[in-house]
């Protein structure tokens, strides 16, 4: 990671010796901490040294010790009704498109052309996220906006220019690259993905630039117009599939794709219309900001590099299977994203920011205690979800996609990749979170030595339970290699931060995992009921999935309140704080 040469003040960088580390507000409600001091403190309004800090730019100021149940309940709400739109509207996308196209060659070829493009775009926003939020960050928060409004415009500008160089070459090589990724493919299924993958392409640079917009306006804690961008874009994308299906075929899918990135990034960018961002075209070279930009991201692009490595391996190992498996683990993924887009997003994405302010802040009790919340709060929203959709999982499969060329034969191994998707949800989550508290302390390559440890674990075990499993190995695979990652991670930050509350992490759990064994067995017997008087028909599914989740939900909280989840009061207690502060 590099460090600015000049001086820190005038290059907006960490805080040093020389320059201390600016008062934050004590960013942690009552009953956060385990100390009774940091909750007195709290109550009392009282802020780091007694001193507040003006809200982001374009947030009226809050109050001193205001909390962040306040702060995450609000941004949690918004981006859980805007996934939650996405997803519907991905969902019918993905019905749409199961009914027209079904699971066959063409399909594959689709998912082939649209991962690599998908993936890089993950790849590069991801990075560009991890480098820029901290910096842009601090510098807000220290009343240097307009030093962070000149690194988001340098910084764009030289993102664009490497998205637009990498576009051209990714086009030009699409013939050799493309077959690599999917060489169990037929010629014909091989030429055909070559030529989605070159329409996708078209989209990519928008898709990149979102995520460094989206950063912006998250730092800002603008997050409605940032979470409601996917809401657009997956709209447009369903529009134009539709439109354009019978008169171009399986070629509308990548058009509705590479349409929907450009939707997208247009509706950010207008999120962004009243910040006096310096529009010039001379990059800054020199600027010590960007070049310490760049010794950060690079660290996280290759990991993130490297975690795609993960899922191209899939695609090549599931082309070596039957006719349809890579359109199963597509598929599949597809439901196992729906509830981690629902109810991780809108939990790590304002807290990234609150992360990089409190570390900047030298408040690690305040990351202790932050982290402990999000991983306490996940496990309480996930182990039922994972229990819930395991013993659903053929109803919702075939609720979702058993329609027209979508048959039952095509449900059975899709419901198979997703049970052992499924078993790895929470530590998925565990794992973004973890990582993105390294990056909060600008630890970049601590995260990216062990993906490329586990990714590694991950082919060979993907390999060696595909011989086995099938398909639904290559899902294994990844989960059993994620695990490892999460927990490895967990032990390495408590060596860099010390102590984190683990025992009562575990405590919690097992009241989690309690309860949702209880609705575990509720739901099964529901559905084992229903099964012999309902068919295996869209309405028949659909009452499945309605009445297994809503007698799920209902046992689930009852079991909560018996087992004394603190969770289930957190909750409350972050609702509450969160209509406090509207009014």
């Amino acid at each position: 990671m590099s460090r600015s040469e000049t001086d820190p003040a005038s290059a907006g960088g960490p805080p040093t010796a020389e320059r201390p580390a600016p008062a934050f507000p004590v960013e942690i409600a009552e009953g956060w901490a385990d100390d009774p001091a940091e909750r007195e403190l709290t109550a009392a309004g009282g802020g780091a040294a007694g001193v507040e800090v003006p809200a982001a730019a374009g947030e009226a100021a809050a109050p001193a010790g205001s909390s962040v149940r306040a702060v995450v309940g609000k941004a949690a709400m918004i981006i859980l009704a805007a996934t939650l739109a996405g997803r519907l509207l991905g969902l019918v996308r993905d019905i749409v498109m199961a009914d027209l196209f079904g699971r066959q060659a063409e399909t594959d070829a689709f998912f082939l052309a649209y991962r690599l493009p998908y993936l890089l775009a993950l790849v590069v926003s991801s990075g560009l996220v991890a480098a820029f939020v901290p910096l842009f960050s601090h510098r807000i928060a220290t009343g240097q906006k307009k030093d962070a409004l000149g690194l988001f415009a340098n910084m764009g500008k030289v993102a664009g220019l490497v998205l637009v160089g990498l576009t051209v070459i990714l086009v030009v090589v699409a013939p050799w690259v493309v077959p690599l990724i999917g060489f169990g493919f037929t010629s014909e299924t091989k030429h055909l993905a070559v030529y989605l993958f070159r329409i996708v392409m078209t989209g990519f640079v928008f898709a990149g630039l979102t995520g460094l917009v989206t950063g912006m306006l998250n730092s800002l804690r603008r997050f409605a117009l940032a979470a409601f961008s996917s809401v657009i874009g997956a709209a447009v994308a369903l529009v134009v599939m539709v439109a354009l299906a019978k008169p171009i075929g399986i070629t509308s899918l990548a058009v509705s794709m590479a349409v929907s990135y450009f939707a997208g990034f247009a509706v950010v960018m207008f999120g962004i219309r009243d910040q006096d961002v310096p529009y010039r075209s001379r990059i800054q070279w020199r600027d010590p900001a960007l070049r310490e930009a760049a010794g950060m991201v690079w660290p996280v692009l290759i990991g993130s590099a490297v975690g795609a490595v993960a899922i191209f391996s899939d695609q090549i190992m599931g082309s070596m299977l039957s006719v349809g498996s890579v359109s199963s683990l597509s598929y599949a993924d597809k439901l196992f994203q729906l509830p981690l887009g629902l109810f991780v997003a809108g939990i790590t994405v304002p807290l990234f920011p609150l992360l990089s302010e409190q570390v900047a802040a030298k408040a690690p009790d305040r990351v202790k205690a932050t982290l402990s919340f999000a991983l306490r709060l996940m496990a309480f929203l996930l182990f039922p979800i994972m229990v819930a959709f395991i013993l659903l999982r053929f109803a919702i499969t075939g609720l979702i996609y058993q329609h027209g060329e979508f048959t039952a034969a095509d449900t059975s191994p899709t419901a198979w990749v997703l049970l052992f998707l499924l078993l790895g949800l929470y530590v998925y989550a565990g794992r973004d979170t973890l990582t993105r508290v390294f990056y909060a302390y600008h630890d970049m390559r601590t995260p990216v030595k062990i993906s490329v440890a586990t990714v590694v674990l991950n082919i060979g075990l993907s390999y060696l339970f595909m011989q086995f499993l099938g398909v639904g190995g290559l899902a294994l695979g990844t989960t059993v290699s994620l695990t490892i990652n999460f927990f490895v991670l967990l032990y390495l930050l408590r060596r860099k931060i010390g102590p984190m509350g683990l025992r009562r992490m575990v405590g919690s759990f097992a009241r989690v995992a309690g309860a949702s064994a209880v609705m575990g067995v509720a739901v099964w017997l529901v559905d084992m009921a229903l099964t012999r008087v309902v068919s295996a028909t869209t309405s028949g599914f659909a009452v499945r999935v309605v009445a297994g989740l809503v007698v799920g939900v209902a046992v689930y909280l009852i079991a909560a309140t018996l087992v004394r989840s603190p969770e289930l009061a957190e909750v409350k207690d972050m609702f509450r704080a969160m209509l406090k502060r509207r009014r």
